[in-house]
């Protein structure tokens, strides 16, 4: 029996062990296991597949290639046609399925496809931005976003500053590897998929391609997922469609289940990029002219490397106003698995590259970064790149609040006095304002769909398309529900997202998996309200002759009572069972559509995003000269909230996105060499933050605002933004490099700021000085 309990505990059932998750919830021994076979070369010629050394084994129920598939080989996520679930004629990444084998047993299947020769003609792979520029392997034609007159803006600056950053891959480091598990459907017809993704409709859709079945044959059923951050928001949807094939191939249950080591060799990670910039400010640093190639490495297939490439173009801006400004985006195609969707979704790349820019400028007209950073906020109601007003504007303000907190003079002062009495001990701040827009810029993905049912009892079931993998998503929606039907959230349960419940929905991402789910869920439950508050007026007139005013009826606590007769209150139960015996309607579908959005990718003007979520944070950070290792001394964050819904889980996501971002900034390394294989795999290879490197003091000031620019119940999104402030830290080790000559030097750290890094650019900087000296 399905175990779908998510909040019934008075303690939280992830932090108590007691969360089931995708194929936990049913006896895996009576499952069958597929397991892919895949491409041992980044590009080639597939000329054949041996599976002679499976012969005889009685474990193994089959072994199956594309032409197996019954329906259409085609998995792509914007062009379905794009991207095979198994190659047919060429291999064009490490890692690529080219078949798949079912066993009786996970280590087994997973045994048998190592076991298993893929012959291949070696051809070149490109794996590199360069070398994807020099042969033009793009995607598709460049994006571009401009503004004012780029030209004029050169003219009128008297400092310019041009140069090259990059930013490295990232590993999602989710904790449950991708995985799915698919049966006979009801009565023997389509399949039930249980899996880890973000995106319920998308494993449908593409599934019922691969099967050639409609998509209602489908079913996909999602309790929760194990951590995704936006690597299960298509990545999960191959697996799906193995364990589906296999299913219906062997007609008995399979599971896909991926193993760490695979996980992360085979799956797309946070995209690497290349910015060549060149920008002009006046002698203030007022910056007058702003223009940038963005280069993105996709992997083979787009995925959404053109949409995360479109939200890098539209972020980089961040909280600065641009008045002339030129940004050109291409999309590389390479050969390595296909980058995706990553927190943040392109802005991390493009905010860590504004930020380098912005103190570079700071160097050449010799004032603080924190001055020139100021002097840039956008101002109430200018215009950003792309064409969009900006109000409520709360990036000055939030820094005056962040002053409130720290001294930014007397911290400078401290940190300049510790850096004049340690020679081999540095310490820098960084300081990162973070403005960043809700909303995906796909228009029409920007809905959220709801099913909200009362029963007789007064308990309410509450179903929508939201996926919850952490962040406290099914948590927010019913809290929601509860404070719109003014009852204890207990009343309320949670369903896991299934697709008989709730069709055509968005991933759960960009920020907006409260925004759509919420609001629709809310909208049900209003509409349902609006039933039984009829029913409760007609209640009083039965019970105790009051004429019927519907709009005088209360919801509140549990209870409901009518302002003119305060003291007669009747219990949320006792009206459900009214509207029951009375025939009340008390089920309600509910949909929201985002109002106001419009946006051209063909002209890069529009409307994309319905408000902004702002906040800024300061680091210290301190740098062992000797070995080139940094740790957190300080963080300080001040997060603009809205009308916070729970403050607890706002501030584990403001506390997790920090630390995720702190990885990205400073220690998290991917490479692959030219051959196209990855030299990390595990963790044991591959760092990421730990306890450890929890900052000494952190400070939270998590914000209540008012805002006519935000979503359900005033409340903002607030999964993506905190990210962002870890790269405070990248900018502290900077400052701190920069203190051993003195700040006298621009320090050229490139990112991630790892120890490796971090003392190539001291050694630089050191050689520099004395050449100077001599």
């Amino acid at each position: 029996m399905l175990d779908y309990t998510l909040y019934d505990s008075p303690l939280n059932v992830l932090a108590t062990g007691e969360g089931r998750f995708a194929g936990e919830t049913f006896n895996q021994d009576q499952l069958c296991y597929v397991y892919p076979v895949v491409s041992p070369i980044a590009k080639g010629r597939l000329l054949g597949i041996d599976f002679s050394a499976l012969e005889g084994r009685e474990d193994i129920l089959g072994c199956y290639t594309a032409k197996d598939i019954p329906g259409l080989n085609q998995i792509g996520a914007t062009n379905r046609s794009e991207e095979p679930l198994m190659a047919v004629d060429t291999v064009e990444y490490i890692g690529q399925p080219v078949a798949c084998v079912v066993a009786t047993t996970w280590e087994g299947a997973r045994e048998a496809a190592r076991a298993v020769v893929v012959n291949c003609e070696v051809l070149k792979a490109i794996t590199t931005i360069e070398e994807a520029i020099a042969a033009n392997s793009l995607y598709d034609e460049p994006l571009v976003v401009s503004c004012g007159d780029i030209e004029i803006g050169f003219e009128k600056s008297t400092h310019i500053v041009e140069g090259v950053f990059e930013t490295c891959a990232q590993e999602h480091a989710y904790i449950e590897t991708n995985r799915a598990f698919a049966m006979p459907g009801d009565h023997n017809v389509g399949v039930k998929i249980y899996c880890a993704t973000q995106g319920i409709s998308d494993v449908q859709d593409v599934v019922s391609l691969l099967l050639g079945v409609r998509n209602s044959d489908v079913e996909v059923d999602v309790l929760r997922v194990g951590g995704g951050f936006g690597g299960k928001e298509r990545g999960g949807t191959m697996w799906s469609g193995f364990a589906a094939l296999g299913c219906v191939l062997t007609n008995k249950s399979c599971a896909a289940i991926l193993d760490r080591e695979d996980d992360m060799a085979w799956t797309g990670k946070r995209h690497p990029y290349r910015f060549t910039y060149k920008v002009g400010c006046d002698d203030e640093g007022r910056i007058t002219a702003f223009d940038v190639i963005m280069d993105a490495n996709g992997g083979f297939y787009e995925d959404f490397t053109i949409a995360i490439m479109e939200r890098a173009m539209l972020g980089i801006d961040g909280p600065y106003y641009l008045e002339n400004a030129r940004m050109l985006g291409r999309s590389c195609k390479t050969n390595l698995p296909s980058n995706t969707a990553f927190r943040g979704f392109g802005a991390p790349q493009a905010t860590i590259a504004m930020e380098v820019i912005l103190s570079e400028l700071a160097q050449k007209v010799h004032k603080s970064l924190l001055d020139v950073q100021r002097l840039n906020f956008y101002q109430e109601g200018q215009i950003t790149p792309y064409g969009q007003p900006i109000y409520e504007v709360a990036s000055p303000a939030l820094l005056e609040r962040l002053e409130q907190h720290v001294d930014m003079e007397a911290k400078r002062a401290e940190v300049d006095a510790f850096n004049a009495t340690h020679r081999f001990k540095k310490r820098g701040i960084g300081f990162v304002p973070v403005k960043y827009g809700i909303g995906f810029t796909a228009t029409f993905l920007n809905q959220g769909n709801a099913l909200v049912y009362v029963y007789s009892d007064g308990s309410i079931s509450v179903s929508h398309g939201g996926i919850d993998m952490g962040q406290g998503l099914y948590r927010k929606v019913q809290k929601i529900v509860a404070q719109t039907f003014g009852v204890k959230p207990e009343r309320i349960r949670c369903e896991s997202t299934n697709t008989k419940r709730i069709g055509s929905v968005a991933s759960t991402a960009a920020s907006t998996g409260t925004d759509l789910n919420g609001y629709a869920a809310r909208l049900a439950a209003l509409e349902i309200q609006a039933s039984m508050r009829l029913a409760a007026a007609q209640l009083l007139e039965e019970q105790h002759g009051l004429s019927q005013f519907p709009e005088n009826i209360v919801f509140e606590n549990d209870m409901w009572w009518d302002q003119r007769m305060k003291d007669k209150t009747h219990g949320f139960g006792e009206l459900a069972s009214y509207c029951y015996f009375h025939r009340v309607k008390m089920g309600a579908q509910g949909h929201y559509a985002t109002p106001g959005l419009s946006y051209s990718m063909k002209e890069g003007k529009g409307t994309p995003f319905s408000y902004f979520t702002t906040g800024n944070c300061l680091v210290v950070s301190e740098v062992d000269t000797l070995t080139g290792m940094s740790c957190l001394k300080e963080v300080h964050i001040v997060h603009e909230g809205g009308k916070i819904i729970d403050r607890d889980l706002d501030r584990g996501q403001i506390m997790g996105g920090f630390m995720q971002g702190f990885g990205f900034a400073t220690m998290e390394e991917l490479r692959w060499n030219q051959m196209g294989k990855p030299s990390a795999t595990s963790f044991s290879t591959y760092k990421v933050p730990t306890i450890s490197d929890f900052p000494q003091i952190i400070d939270i000031d998590l914000l209540e605002s008012k805002n006519n620019l935000s979503s359900v119940l005033g409340s903002k999104g607030v999964g993506e933004p905190p990210l962002l402030y870890g790269i405070a830290a990248f900018m502290a080790i900077r400052d701190a490099v920069e203190a051993t000559v003195g700040h006298t030097q621009v320090c050229n750290l490139q990112h991630p700021a790892t120890a490796e890094r971090t003392l190539l650019e001291l050694e630089r900087l050191r050689l520099h000085a004395e050449g100077q000296n001599l």
